[in-house]
Parts: structure tokens; sequence; C-alpha cells
């Protein structure tokens, strides 16, 4: 008999594809290991990712390919229609719980205030499962979640067209900027730390629409017109990009916790961030950008702490109250830039 995990929850976040795929991999990771077939609601994708338009999405199929996981999966419109069949006593409804595996009831309904799993603390299991899956800003692994075959398809078309040996450099900027990120990523910086490797060519993408580096060697999404029609949905897009510099000789990505976004065969250590800090609530902006790239090297599969998802150094300080300081000084430093103007 086929048996159902459901996350119900009452409110969607609309983050970022990022986001909202690694808290489905938590929903993925329990119906994993409770052997249940994971029922999967649509996500709302936000609109300050994409154009200015919200989007809906299972993830699945669409930006991502799970079948690496090996976990069995119903999209929620087809699994209402069986739902209603379930009889009452077949159905367990929980909340924030490790529920015993070996329950013969039919669904599992999890009662959640909204869909940021990653609030399910209880789940530590679950947690450091969906982390390899996810990777990316989770855990520094290559992730278990691969390109869908569109993405590949496309994106191949552009590693084929660069000189190898061939560097991948992915710069997060505006909602994650501060002055001194900001100046360690000036074209000049780039171009002199780049002289530590020898490449023929470097492919560079950003969030930053202005941001823009005038070299010989240095190609971005502006060269390819089929790359630049697909910007229409966002999402995809920046799929393409993080598949490009995933497959890249060397990848250079802003933050030391930014590994792999998808899949890949080559699992050799290429990988280099800009500077020593964490994309999650960390403290360690106050640090110096360092001269060189900094190296990269993936977290055993064992490690439960690593590095990943929140930084240990924010300490006594709250998670909150850590991301309202990061927020602060990115306005700040915006405000100024602006000023300047």
């Amino acid at each position: 008999m086929v048996k159902y995990l459901f996350y119900n929850a009452k409110a969607r976040w609309g983050e970022g594809l990022s986001d909202r795929r690694a808290c489905l991999m938590i929903l993925l990771a329990e119906a994993k290991l409770s052997n249940r077939t994971a029922v999967i609601s649509k996500f709302s994708l936000g609109s300050k990712h994409n154009n200015g338009r919200k989007k809906d999405s299972y993830i699945v199929d669409e930006y991502c390919n799970i079948d690496s996981l090996k976990v069995d999966y119903i999209f929620k419109e087809n699994f209402d229609k069986l739902k209603n069949k379930i009889d009452k006593q077949d159905i367990l409804e929980i909340n924030d719980a490790p529920f015993d595996y070996s329950r013969k009831e039919v669904l599992v309904v999890r009662n959640l205030v909204d869909d940021n799993f990653w609030n399910l603390n209880k789940l530590s299991d679950v947690i450091s499962l969906a982390k390899l899956y996810h990777g990316n800003g989770a855990k520094f692994v290559v992730p278990m979640v691969a390109a869908p075959k569109r993405v590949v398809e496309i994106a191949n078309k552009v590693l084929a067209q660069l000189p190898k040996p061939l560097v991948g450099l992915h710069l997060r900027r505006t909602d994650r900027l501060n002055k001194k990120l900001d100046l360690s990523m000036n074209p000049e910086v780039i171009i002199n730390k780049m002289s530590d490797f020898g490449y023929n060519s470097v492919f560079y993408c950003t969030n930053d629409k202005d941001y823009s580096i005038n070299h010989k060697k240095f190609y971005s999404s502006k060269n390819f017109d089929f790359l630049e029609e697909l910007k229409a949905d966002n999402f995809l897009f920046f799929c393409l990009e993080m598949y490009i510099v995933d497959n890249c000789d060397i990848s250079v990505r802003t933050f030391k916790d930014s590994s792999p976004f998808f899949y890949i065969e080559d699992k050799t250590n290429k990988n280099y961030s800009i500077c020593d800090y964490g994309m999650h609530m960390s403290f360690s902006q106050n640090r110096k950008i360092p001269k060189s790239f900094v190296k990269c090297n993936y977290e055993a599969i064992s490690d439960k702490d690593g590095e990943a998802f929140f930084d240990k150094k924010v300490g006594l300080v709250t998670k909150f109250t850590s991301l309202l300081i990061r927020i602060k000084l990115s306005l700040l430093y915006r405000i100024k830039n602006r000023l300047k103007l």
C-alpha cells in the first residue's frame, strides 16, 4: 500500500529559488526516511527575483531533477483527488515533531505555519539528509539535486563555445553587498586576482544588472543571444548560469559556503570564493577581504555540523538579530552610494 507525507503549510514564503529548493529537500528527505510518497505543493517564487513577477512552481522538473534521490512523489493537484478516498482513521496529523516511521496510517500530515521548513528544528536526521540533497548554502558538498534536461542542453552550448581552461565566476551583489565586498568586486581587482589561474576565458554572472567586466577574456550572457532571450524567466536563467559556473574548470563564487548548485561529475576541489564570509547571518563581514581567492574544500558527508547554513560565530546573539544587523549595514551602504550620485 502506498503511504503519503504531506506538509500542510497555512502560508507561503515568496523567496528565491535556492531557498525554496532547500525547503523542498526537507520534505523529500523525510519522505525518503519514512518510506513514504512526498506530496509536493507549489512554492511561491518571489517577484523581487524575477523582474517584478511572482511565480508559483513545483520546482521539480522545471528547475531541478531529483531522480537520483530515489524519492517517490506526487504533485498536490494530483493528490487532492486521492485524499478524499482516505478514511479519517488512516490520517495522522502532527506538527513539528518526529513520528514513528513504522506507523500504518496511509497519510501523515504535518500542519505548519508556513512553508519555511527549516523551522522544523526537531527533525535533525531529516535536516542532515536534506543538506546533502541540496548542498548550496546548507552544506558544502556536491548536491544530489541535478539540473533539468533543458538547462543542461542550453548551458552546454555555452560551455562548448568558451576557450579552455575556463573559469566560472558568480558575483552575488545587491541583497548581500557591503562596502568591503563591493570593493573586492571592482573589475580591475577581479582581473588581477584571476592572474593566479592559467585561463583562456572567464564566464561571469551576477544579479547586478549594472555590473560588467570589460576584458577580452571575460564573457557573460550578453555574449550569447540565446541566453539573453531566456531572461523573461529569471529563475530558469539563474539555473543556466549556475550550471555553467559549476561545470567550468575552476569555479569562483562569492561566499565560502556557496557550493555547486547542481550535481556535477567532477568532484575535485576546484572551488574558490571571493571572501571568507558565509552567506547566512554571519558576523564574519568584519574580516578583511583576502588578496587572493579563497580555496573552498568539500565537507565530509558524515560531518553533521560543518560550516554551513548558519555561521557558528553568531554565538549567543539570535539569528534574527544577526539578520537585522546585516540588513541595516547593507541599507546604509546603498543609501550612501545613492547620495553620492
